[in-house]
């Protein structure tokens, strides 16, 4: 299969394209990868769309929004979250009609904290829960034509790491495992959690 992994560059991503590369052809993109794509800007999609269709598979595993206590948060920081983690990977869904050959996935990225909020997670946790709920949905939509799916990683131990945290977390690895079974799976409209949940 000839699939695009975007955030390549990032923990899980790297993860991804490791395991999926000893049997498939694997792009890589990334802000400033071979493959540039930026899931914030639609043109950004639409152009590195245009440079690998067709494709079997789309993994996302990028996304990005502010951390800090709701009373310091402001309007602004939501709609950060929103178009850094939500609208990008919906965008990708979007736009890959035509690019995503029909039967193909997918995958999208959402995260532990829709589930089990953290401390100053707010606006991730929002836009988590709302990506996990736009898979459903557009996997009805998309029905006979691409499976929509969804990942929900767990705390990653190599950013747990990273942070000075004890260790804890999944590796990244063995999320990647929950992606791969994603790809090459039979499911759709489906919000994964693996053995850690």
């Amino acid at each position: 299969m000839k699939i695009l992994v975007v955030g390549a560059s990032g923990t899980i991503g790297r993860a991804v394209v490791g395991l999926l590369q000893a049997e498939h052809d694997v792009l890589q993109a990334s802000r400033s990868g071979e493959i540039t794509l930026d899931i914030e800007n639609a043109d950004s999609i639409r152009a590195a769309f245009a440079r690998v269709s067709p494709l079997d598979a789309i993994v996302v595993a990028a996304g990005s929004g502010p951390f800090a206590r709701l009373d310091d948060l402001k309007e602004a920081d939501f709609y950060t979250a929103i178009r850094g983690k939500l609208m990008g990977q919906v965008n990708v869904v979007r736009l890959a009609r035509g690019v995503v050959r029909e039967n193909g996935s997918i995958t999208l990225t959402s995260g532990i904290l829709s589930h089990s909020p953290w401390p100053g997670s707010a606006p991730i946790a929002m836009v988590n829960g709302a990506l996990e709920s736009f898979v459903r949905a557009a996997a009805v939509d998309r029905k006979g034509l691409h499976r929509i799916n969804a990942v929900c990683p767990p705390l990653i131990a190599e950013t747990a790491r990273k942070r000075g945290m004890s260790e804890q977390g999944v590796s990244a690895r063995d999320v990647a495992k929950v992606y791969v079974e994603a790809v090459v799976g039979d499911m759709s409209g489906k919000v994964l959690t693996g053995t850690w949940a």
